[in-house]
């Protein structure tokens, strides 16, 4: 195997996160969706349960005024509705009406099956390893991020 340095392996890695960014930036255009009601319609989609804003947030790595941006266009167009959840009728839960469930279906159910055709091409050996080898990255960036903030939270006197 050769070997690379550590920039080269930074400016490759960072390309392929922008490249697959500009893919679904695209496919969020190509069916006249901004991304965040695309990402908001997918992770609908995705999930087994109603979801909430502070959910939608967390999900998509987002501030929850985008998100709510985002879900007052979406609602204004008659794709969503807002419902108080059960037991707390601060939080609501965000429902696709039919409008927003046929525009799902036109949309990011094309993408999921798109994304399934295309994980299909990899070896459930290579699927795993991306999970293992993403995950283990993560850690290793949530490690190094957390020294650089307790550092930065107690600087040194000098």
């Amino acid at each position: 195997m050769e070997s690379i340095h550590f920039p080269e392996f930074l400016r490759a890695y960072n390309w392929l996160y922008k490249e697959g960014n500009a893919i679904y930036h695209r496919l969020a255009g190509h069916f006249g969706l901004s991304d965040t009601a695309f990402w908001i319609l997918y992770s609908l989609r995705e999930a087994d349960h109603p979801l909430n804003q502070a959910e939608l947030s967390a999900i998509l790595c987002t501030s929850k005024q985008t998100v709510n941006s985002a879900l007052k266009s979406l609602e204004g167009e008659g794709y969503i509705r807002l419902e108080s959840a059960a037991g707390d009728r601060r939080s609501k839960e965000i429902h696709l009406t039919e409008k927003g469930l046929l525009l799902a279906r036109e949309s990011v159910d094309q993408v999921l099956a798109l994304e399934e055709r295309a994980t299909q091409r990899l070896s459930e050996e290579e699927r795993l390893a991306i999970l293992a080898l993403g995950r283990r990255h993560l850690e290793a960036l949530r490690q190094e991020t957390e020294a650089l903030l307790a550092v930065s939270q107690n600087p040194q006197e000098e």
